[in-house]
Parts: C-alpha cells; structure tokens; sequence
C-alpha cells in the first residue's frame, strides 16, 4: 500500500512537479543571496550588519515562502491519494487482502507525509546551506530544526485527510488552505507581542493564542526556523513579523504532533465504517 501511494504520486507527476519547483526555488535563493552585499545591510542604528545579521534576514524572508511551498505540497498529497484511490475502486481489492483496514489506512496515508518531510529537509536544509556560504553563521539547533519538521507537518497533514474523507478533496483543500493561513496570522501576532508588551496584554493576543492552540498549523514552523536561524542577530525584534519572536516552550513544539494523532485517529474510524 505505502508503494503504492507512492506510485500514484509519480503517475500523477506530482513527484515530477515538486521536482522541478524545488530546482528553481534553490537557484533563484542562490541567485538572490549570491547577489546581495553583505556591506549594504545595516541595522536600525545604522551599524553594518553582521555575517549572523543577514543570515538571518536571508533565512527569514526564504522561511516564509518555503512554508508555503511545503504546506502547500503537504494538502495536495495529503487531500489527493486516499479519496483518489477510493473513487478508482483500487481501495476495495486492498481491503479485500488479508490485511488489517488500519494498515490499509497507515500506508496509504503515512507516503504523502514522508514525502513532504523530506522535501521540507531539501528545501530548507539547502536554503540554509546555500545561507552559510555566503554569510556563515551558527545555527540555534538544527537537532531541534531535524526534529520540528515532521511534526510541524503531520498537523497539516492528519487534518486535511481527515477532512478529504468528510467533504471530499477539493473542499478539504479550501479549508485546508482558509484555516492554515488564519492560523499564520493569529501565529505572527503571538511571536510579534512577545517584544510588544501593550499587545501582549491585549484580548486579541489572547484570542490569537486560542486559535494557535485550536489549530496548531504553524507553531512546528516556528520551532524549525528557531533551530535554524543564527543564535545571535541584531535584526530579530525587526523581523518578528515574518514569524520569529524568539524561544518556544517544549509543550508548543510537541503539541502538533499530539494534535496530529488524535485527527488521525478520528480518520482512522471514519475510515472503518466507509464501505470501500
């Protein structure tokens, strides 16, 4: 089933899309960031920035389109494979097999999150990298960035197969695609009231961590760009509003990942009483 899942993608050239983005991506990055002079960059008080200064920047700013590249990879596969193969009528010859429905479910639905983690290392292993030749820097963690990815994408993904099995695909995606960045927005104003103290006494910095506890989407992301921007830079109070407010507690890094099981769980039981 896992190899099968598989193979729908690269039928579909998903694989082959997903490719060829990520390519010109990273050659547009180096293009960009090869261009750029370190010397022209300063801080608000006018002193020229630092090799860890425009790492930062540079990490920041690239994070933030790769979010939505990955997000983005992680709904269409996630939305796409499970519904595609039960409309086909494929899911009925493997639910015919002496197999368990949970392992049906599992490997089919377990290939579209690997493959979005692994491009979500590409992507931002080499944005990094590309990064540190031309302004070294330290990163905070890349233990921390190594471990985040998976879980910051497992919330994405357990919810919008969860609701590809209760609407359908494409309106799975909508909502998928609504709440996600809903959820960045309310998560950006967390991360910014951690240097605002008027905001952070604010209702709506209350609400807005109701909604990044409701729909944890995005707080994987901030601990995966925790562990890999610069452990010191000038320039983090600037860049608060590209979603960096500085650390994290643990409960916050795990807690996608336990959100994640219970909708996969409860996807799981809707996956039971389906008559495939």
């Amino acid at each position: 089933m896992f190899l099968n899942a598989l193979e729908h993608m690269t039928r579909r050239k998903l694989l082959l899309i997903v490719g060829i983005l990520s390519l010109c991506y990273l050659l547009l990055f180096w293009r960009g960031i090869a261009s750029a002079d370190p010397q022209s960059l300063r801080t608000e008080s006018g002193v020229p920035a630092s090799n860890a200064d425009m790492a930062f920047a540079a990490l920041s700013i690239a994070g933030s389109m790769l979010s939505v590249m990955v997000w983005g990879l992680t709904i269409i596969l996630g939305a796409s494979i499970l519904p595609d193969e039960m409309d086909a009528g494929r899911m009925s010859i493997w639910a015919a097999l002496p197999q368990s429905r949970f392992k049906i479910y599992a490997s089919t639905t377990l290939a579209p999150l690997l493959v979005s983690v692994i491009v979500g290392y590409i992507l931002f292993g080499f944005t990094a990298l590309i990064t540190s030749f031309y302004a070294p820097f330290t990163p905070n963690s890349i233990p921390l960035a190594v471990i985040s990815m998976p879980i910051w994408l497992s919330a994405t993904w357990a919810f919008v197969i969860l609701f590809s099995m209760i609407v359908g695909k494409i309106p799975a995606m909508l909502i998928t695609f609504i709440l996600e960045g809903f959820a960045v927005g309310m998560g950006n104003m967390v991360e910014l009231a951690k240097g605002v103290p008027e905001l952070h006494e604010s209702t709506f910095y209350t609400v807005a961590r109701i909604v990044t506890f409701i729909l944890p989407f995005e707080r994987g992301y901030r601990s995966v760009q925790m562990g890999l921007l610069p452990k010191a830079s000038l320039l983090e109070e600037a860049l608060a509003f590209l979603g960096f407010g500085g650390d994290i507690p643990m409960w916050e890094v795990i807690y996608p990942l336990v959100w994640a099981s219970i909708l996969f769980f409860i996807g799981y039981r809707i996956f039971l009483r389906k008559d495939l």
